[in-house]
């Protein structure tokens, strides 16, 4: 945790042995001080300068040395605008400029541009007008909202379609931007589109002139039009003559950034004698998509008597960086730049372009050297970065990957909308509840009771629900019972213990905000109810002050909701609390609520190329610059492209301008490094994997080809496997072989700091191979769980069964278990929200992106098939007639196998009611075929039907024991539906052909007592089968390669 502690000092705060927390004083870092370029840049003046230097240059550092001279001469920073390019980086800003300043400044301007145009709008726009920011994500909202009020004649019939959708409004909300970006009217936009013969942009104009009366009606305003409403103010003499006066001069850092919108406002202000101080580098302009101009620089120029200083010295990259660099920067358009940085002072570092087999061996190599980096290099995690070009699709596996070899990584949190973040979305599910006035339903009750407003797990759920099936027998089911009880708390009367507690408490709850929008309270009155009814605030605020980053986070999501709910004060009662809901469940963007969490450097940064701008790093590792990733050239699927918008013309965007934009943005990833650059790719067998990028090339060094893993491993695993090789080897000297067991002995006594053994496989008792076989009787637990796919795997490969259930040993998993994960997840909306096929592909086209794949062409060819499968799906959903009675229904029901009690887990995909039956439908998403012949014993399918025979969905259907056919619905397969196979119910055909009756009362049983002899044996021998050719463990399996030898592993 960091305290302020006056002026420019900050602290750590440190518990002691002792019991007491103690302020140990954290020094700050020196600062370096100016060069004579870096001074003249910074020295004050009137009139437009403008400081234009490559990468590590010391812009931000002259820029700071400006602000810090002017406020010693007697400035303050309420007479000086401060901009950066974001809220975060205005934070950075503010906080250094009060470090160097030593004092408290009163309305310190500095913030972003948006922040500035608004408070003049505030300070001098009309005072009868209160103007409401619309963030992003509540601007896409209103924008879906327009669209879906006008009459189907407004877009042209083929859009029909495509109107509705998310991606649409996107769209028509980017053009908007772009539109303002250029300071263009709705009556410009028809002029250029007229011109151009363009009905879509003609319709966008007329839908953007109503889009500004409404917004004007109700007093609010989005970012784009911001700015230009800012720019209208200037243009009245008085107020621009207020500002003049009240301003001393504006600093801009990161003036690239900048839109033709944004710059023409700061000209305005420089116009009206306000002094005009900017800084950049236009070979760093990444931020295109949001409208940052490419003339920034010489527009700047134009101003009469503006200033040009170039800085040229380099304070960052080493001689090998600066050389690959400037290869890269040659290639870039030379407008407005100033010319290539020269070295820093110091080693010549290196510089180093790789192409791996896979992905996997590219983030198995790059684990390995920045283990390397610190273990033998003496560097600290915190010094090296690694960077993609990709969000969400690239980090997240990564992350993983990389943790798993043992690094430690920092990940900035996810930019996701609000509605999306686990904590906003607990206290959204009970103001629904609460406004509704009704019980939830059945997956909200279990969502509310394993929410942090009550914490009753599934286990309780059950306790409390046949509880309430006792006291209630003739009010419903338990699931019913369950949600009744949070609107009904007089059902909990006689029930006691801590689940009944539980409930109470969550009723009461639910009950006070209820009460609060039914006396006309507003909404953030009934979510005050919900949230300070618990001890979750608490608990929160506990675990953010240990330092937990989830914890923060949670708090700063809900933190957001609060602040848009009071914002909404006029949402009052039951339908203002579903409004609120709905605007907050529509946003699709995150909102830029500048409070991202400071990363505590305890490990390595994993970032974004976009968000890696801001820093710097001792070693920098570039990863996946692959052909169709970076440079990524495809523009697919946009109806409306706000690039093509010109003040005077529609055009298309070149190949060209999109190659320079991603050419820039590996410029900036690859700059941010100090001493070492590592680039890579990957090649893939018969380039599946997608061909290295051609960027890799433009650095000037020689691309190196790596095959394989890494030969050794820098881990406690790997070292402790080497000395366990060494001891165990005959053809090692006995000197060897001694010393190598003197070392295991030593490292398994080894323990951290906090009492864990970092080294405990060098055990040997945790070594199989060298302890006796068991015997005797087993420790089997007395309750034998198993799921129908384990029971698939168990009678399969009873080593793959104990390999990847009992020891955990399965890797992650791959996209085609992704895909499978969104298929199921899709076919459940399509039952409980009631989707077709239209919004069941634009909910999957919402979410495919953030699908790992190793190569576009793959997740293209992929998503075709998906698409199809989702479409067959909707098509016999549509069609089908028998009733659905649950989807994802979770099942547990015991009965006695072998004389030991078996428990048969799992959940089904579908539950239906088929004349009068129960009968259970499995999804496939795979693409292997299976028919009638292969289903006949398929034990998944027959672990359903027993477990529907023994009451496992007593709560879905009272009383019914009589199983239907289950079925598999193998989706990538058929014309307009799916293939269907099914499997004899075992209540017409209880056993096989070639089964005794007298053995088993089903073929099930038999499956599940051959199942129980093995688990009981603790023997899981190895069973070459079909499986073998997909499973992670056939390298050392001793079925498949019968020459090897057992080995003390």
């Amino acid at each position: 945790m960091k305290l302020s502690v006056g002026a420019g000092c900050m602290g750590d705060v440190k518990f002691h042995s002792s019991g007491g927390w103690r302020l140990v004083r954290r020094l700050p870092a020196p600062t370096p001080e100016p060069t004579p370029s870096q001074l003249a840049a910074a020295r004050p003046g009137d009139g437009v300068r403008v400081v234009v230097g490559g990468p590590g240059t010391g812009k931000t550092t002259a820029l700071i040395e400006s602000v810090v001279t002017r406020l010693r001469q007697g400035a303050s920073l309420e007479r000086l605008a401060v901009l950066a390019s974001s809220r975060a980086d205005a934070q950075r800003l503010r906080r250094e400029i009060l470090r160097r300043t030593g004092g408290a400044q009163v309305s310190a301007r500095v913030t972003t541009v948006h922040g500035l145009a608004l408070g003049w709008l505030q300070e001098l726009g009309d005072p009868d007008v209160t103007w409401r920011l619309l963030r992003a994500p509540e601007q896409e909202l209103r924008i879906r909202e327009l669209l879906a009020e006008l009459g189907p004649g407004f877009w042209p019939e083929e859009l029909l379609q495509a109107v509705p959708t998310r991606a649409f409004a996107r769209q028509v909300r980017e053009v908007l931007a772009r539109a303002r970006h250029l300071s263009m009217d709705p009556e410009d936009v028809a002029r250029v589109a007229a011109a151009s013969g363009d009905v879509l942009f003609s319709r966008v104009a007329e839908f953007f002139e109503q889009y500004l009366t409404i917004s004007d009606f109700d007093g609010s305003l989005d970012y784009a039009e911001l700015v230009y409403r800012a720019r209208l103010l200037l243009g009245d003499r008085a107020a621009a003559r207020s500002i003049a006066s009240r301003m001393e001069a504006i600093v801009v850092d990161d003036v690239q950034a900048l839109d033709a919108a944004q710059l023409a406002l700061l000209l305005d202000c420089a116009a009206a004698g306000v002094p005009l101080h900017a800084f950049g580098d236009p070979q760093q302009r990444i931020h295109g998509f949001r409208g940052a101009t490419a003339d920034v620089v010489p527009k700047l120029l134009a101003a009469p008597g503006a200033e040009l200083v170039q800085l040229t010295e380099g304070f960052r990259n080493s001689p090998a960086l600066a050389a690959a660099l400037d290869t890269v920067r040659r290639r870039l358009s030379p407008l407005g730049a100033a010319p290539s940085p020269s070295p820093a002072d110091g080693a010549e570092g290196r510089v180093t372009s790789r192409v791996y087999d896979d992905e996997g061996a590219e983030q198995a190599h790059v684990a390995q050297q920045l283990r390397q980096a610190v273990l033998s290099d003496g560097l600290a995690w915190s010094e090296l970065a690694v960077v993609v070009r990709a969000g969400r699709a690239q980090l997240g596996p990564l992350a993983r990957e990389l943790s798993r070899y043992g690094v430690p990584v920092e990940v900035a949190g996810d930019e996701i909308p609000l509605a999306g973040q686990l904590a906003v979305q607990v206290l959204l599910l009970a103001l629904a509840v609460a406004a509704r006035g009704g019980g939830p339903d059945p997956d909200e009750t279990g969502r509310l009771f394993t929410s942090p407003l009550s914490g009753l797990d599934s286990i309780g759920q059950r306790r409390l629900g046949r509880r309430l099936l006792e006291a209630h027998a003739g009010l419903g089911n338990s699931v019913q019972l369950l949600g009744r009880c949070l609107v009904e708390p007089e059902l909990l009367q006689g029930i006691e213990g801590p689940e009944a507690e539980q409930a109470a408490r969550l009723s009461g709850l639910l009950h006070s905000a209820a009460t609060t929008l039914a006396d006309g309270g507003n909404v953030q009155e009934a979510l005050w109810r919900v949230w300070e009814a618990t001890e979750w605030p608490e608990r929160l605020r506990e675990a953010a002050l240990a330092g937990s980053r989830r914890a923060n986070h949670d708090l700063d999501a809900i933190v957001e909701l609060f602040e848009l709910a009071s914002r909404r004060e006029d949402l009052v009662g039951p339908s203002g609390a579903r409004t609120f809901i709905t605007e907050v469940s529509g946003q699709e963007i995150p909102a830029d609520t500048g409070r991202e969490l400071e990363l505590v450097g305890r490990g390595v940064r994993l970032l974004t190329a976009h968000r890696a701008a801001s820093g710097q790093w001792r070693r920098v590792w570039v990863l996946g610059v692959q052909e169709g990733r970076w440079p990524q050239l495809n523009r697919r699927g946009l109806l409306l492209d706000p690039d093509r918008l010109a003040p005077d013309h529609l055009d298309a965007v070149s190949p060209a301008t999109v190659l320079g934009d991603e050419r820039r943005l590996f410029h900036v990833a690859c700059a941010r490094a100090e001493e070492e650059l590592h680039v890579s790719a990957s090649q893939g067998v018969e380039g599946e994997a997608g061909r290295p990028s051609r960027f890799l090339d433009e650095l000037g060094v020689v691309t190196e080809r790596v095959h394989g893993q890494p030969e050794q491993r820098l881990t406690a695993a790997a070292l402790v496997a080497e000395l366990r090789t060494v001891a165990s080897d005959p053809g090692t000297t006995e000197g060897m072989r001694r010393a190598a067991a003197l070392r295991l002995a030593r490292l398994a006594e080894v323990t951290d700091a906090d009492g864990h053994r970092p080294f405990r496989a060098a055990d040997p008792a945790t070594w199989w191979g060298v302890l006796e076989d068991s015997s005797g009787a087993p420790e089997v637990p007395g309750v034998i769980r198993i799921t129908g796919s384990q029971l698939e795997t168990l009678l399969t490969c009873p080593r793959r069964w104990f390999l990847s259930r009992r020891v955990g040993a399965e890797a992650g998993r791959q996209s085609r278990a992704s895909v499978g994960d969104v298929v199921h997840l899709l076919a459940e909306r399509a039952v409980t929200d009631g989707l077709d096929a239209a919004a069941l592909k634009e909910q999957l086209a919402q979410v495919w992106d953030r699908i790992p794949f190793e190569a576009e062409w793959l997740s293209v060819s992929e998503r075709a098939e998906i698409e199809a499968a989702v479409e067959r799906f909707a098509n016999w959903n549509d069609a089908s007639r028998e009733q659905v009675l649950a989807v994802e229904a979770p099942f547990s029901v015991r009965l006695e196998v072998s004389g030991r009690t078996v428990e048969l887990t799992g959940t089904v995909d579908r539950l239906q009611l088929a004349d009068g039956r129960l009968r259970v439908l499995d999804l496939k998403t795979g693409r292997k075929l299976l028919r009638a012949r292969d289903v006949v014993d398929h034990p998944q399918l027959g672990v359903y039907q027993l477990a529907a025979s023994l009451g496992a969905f007593e709560e879905y259907a009272p009383g019914v024991r009589c199983v239907a056919p289950p079925a598999l619905l193998m989706l990538r397969h058929g014309d307009q539906w799916p293939e269907l196979v099914e499997q004899p119910s075992i209540d017409e055909k209880p056993l096989l052909d070639d089964e005794d009756p007298a053995d088993h009362p089903t073929w099930v049983h038999a499956r599940l007592a051959q199942a129980v002899e093995t688990i009981v044996s603790e023997r899981f021998p190895a069973t070459e089968c079909q499986a073998c050719a997909y499973c992670p463990f056939a390298d050392s399996c001793p079925a498949l390669h019968p020459s090897g030898k057992e080995v003390g592993a």
